[in-house]
């Protein structure tokens, strides 16, 4: 017997990759986890006693329990018991995170700066006047009202939502890490 052909397995490996066999196990299901018209829904499976409801006369199984699922909404608490039924907007979406209530993008670079930088922010007295050490350890006077910063970015290129100082100090006040001007905390 020969040994110099290949093995047929080692040949099927050969000409099998990834990109051209897919199996459902492979793929990604969210599972138990939903969206629907604002609504962020999760099945919740519940064991029940006695027998399952059938639309049948004869009841064949012998069982004292029966698994049951439905839906409920995290946001508004609303309970259906399929996905589809929840046709409505939610009436309590999510609250609006510190970013999007004030307007900020992610992708815009200064506000990636604020957020990353180490900047700190100190609030001395009630008053819109906040300073800020940035990180290259220069001090910068942040008014919130006036919506200016005596930063060099801000006094050059005068950018359309404030510099990365002016951001820092309104998130931080949105978040609770500083009195606002009136020197309240916000929640």
């Amino acid at each position: 017997m020969s040994t110099d052909r290949p093995i047929q397995s080692e040949t099927h490996r050969e000409r099998s990759t990834d990109d051209e066999f897919t199996n459902d196990r492979s793929q990604n299901y969210p599972g138990d986890t939903a969206r629907l018209n604002g609504h962020e829904l999760v099945a919740i499976d519940e064991w029940l006693p006695g027998k399952a409801p059938s639309p049948y006369d004869i009841d064949l199984t012998d069982s004292y329990e029966h698994r049951t699922r439905y839906w409920r909404c995290k946001n508004c608490g609303h309970e259906r018991n399929r996905r589809n039924e929840f046709t409505t907007p939610c009436e309590e979406p999510q609250p609006a995170t510190p970013l999007e209530a004030g307007g900020y993008s992610i992708d815009e670079p200064r506000t990636r700066r604020a957020l990353n930088e180490r900047i700190d922010v100190h609030f001395a007295h009630p008053g819109p006047l906040y300073e800020v050490v940035s990180e290259s350890e220069s001090t910068y006077e942040v008014d919130v009202e006036e919506e200016t910063c005596t930063c060099p970015d801000f006094e050059q290129r005068d950018p359309d939502d404030g510099c990365k100082h002016l951001r820092r100090v309104d998130l931080e006040i949105r978040t609770g890490l500083v009195p606002s001007p009136d020197g309240t905390f916000q929640r």
